[in-house]
């Protein structure tokens, strides 16, 4: 059943019209955000969620465009289903697109399965009468509502503190702009009436409001793949012995005990020439960055790519779990490593 025409005036079809608008400027908006934020980065590619997202939101644009063109102009056939084809195809294109940067992403096999779904719905919604594209419509619906879940879960799973809220921000924002989508198909004005499907028009702009603001604000974009930027994990004694090493990627030909008696060497020198106490927390060596933590009489010292903020939380939430255990042991330290064994485990627990 298709949106009947509302008539000139009618008040209705003004809030509904407004809403409709407003989703399409907030939609550009974020688009435009991210994609400049993503262009500008020095270290852009194409498997990056700043761009899936933004491709996302661009779809979202032309969607809410042509249905609006339907709805509410093109009432006739067969421009009304040529643009109700078109506002589909938009949104489940651009779906292909950010499913093909989180397939990648996320540590699931899938097979690309997500991206298969999306193209061959695509094909569907080109070949299939009117009556039949709300069907595609809803499942494709409810694979995007799984894609997403589970990539903003494996998002939680991955971060911590301040970017693990921002992460929940943004799932909230996804839900309620997702209900509001549903609610605004011609599917539920036909079962529920015009009430719904205004609400539904006004949650989805709450929710591109929420969570656009969640997702341009927040750091948890571009701090996904911490992991991938671990190097090496050292403990050092305050007197400059090394304690524990740990490499995260393959093991270059370095001295290790060499390189610890440098960096606490480093430490004592901006310690005497700034005349303070404190130690050092991050410190930027061409592409590398040098992650500080400091526990009782030692420090914990982590060689990182990105100065990511998850990082310094993690080298400080190893820092204080090792200070627990291994403090006392650290305190009569002469030498021998070999009481430092079994920290491997809280290294993988942590990181």
């Amino acid at each position: 059943m298709l949106l009947p025409l509302f008539p000139p005036g009618d008040i209705i079809r003004d809030i509904i019209l407004l809403l409709d608008g407003a989703v399409v400027f907030y939609s550009f908006l974020l688009g435009i955000v991210l994609l400049g934020q993503w262009y500008r980065s020095p270290f852009r590619k194409l498997v990056d969620v700043k761009l899936a997202w933004g491709l996302f939101f661009i779809g979202m644009v032309g969607n809410t465009s042509a249905f609006m063109l339907a709805d509410f102009y093109f009432t006739g056939e067969p421009m009304n289903t040529i643009f109700v084809k078109i506002g589909y195809m938009c949104l489940i294109l651009a779906l292909v697109a950010f499913f093909s940067a989180i397939e990648r992403m996320l540590p699931y096999r899938l097979h690309h399965g997500f991206s298969f779904t999306g193209l061959a719905s695509a094909g569907l919604t080109l070949v299939f009468p009117r009556q039949y594209i709300e069907v595609v419509a809803l499942f494709i619906s409810i694979v995007t509502l799984i894609g997403v879940m589970l990539f903003l879960t494996f998002s939680i799973n991955n971060t911590s503190g301040a970017v693990r809220r921002s992460i929940g921000q943004i799932v909230a924002g996804f839900l309620i702009g997702f209900v509001g989508f549903l609610g605004r198909s011609d599917f539920s004005y036909s079962v529920l009436g015009a009430p719904i499907y205004t609400l539904g028009a006004g949650l989805m702009v709450i929710g591109l409001i929420l969570f656009g603001y969640a997702l341009i604000m927040s750091p948890a974009l571009d701090e996904l793949d911490w992991k991938h930027q671990l190097v090496e994990l050292y403990i050092i004694q305050d007197g400059g012995l090394l304690v524990f090493h740990h490499h995260f990627e393959e093991d270059l030909d370095i001295d290790q005990v060499l390189t610890a008696a440098g960096i606490s060497g480093v430490q004592s020198l901006f310690q005497e020439i700034t005349r303070s106490e404190e130690g050092l927390n991050v410190v930027s060596i061409g592409n590398y960055e040098i992650l500080f933590a400091h526990g009782g009489c030692f420090s914990s010292v982590l060689i990182s790519r990105k100065a990511y903020h998850i990082l310094l939380s993690k080298v400080q939430e190893f820092t204080d779990k090792f200070d627990i255990v291994f403090g006392p042991i650290i305190e009569r330290f002469e030498g021998s490593l070999r009481e430092f064994s079994s920290v491997h485990e809280l290294v993988a627990s942590v990181f």
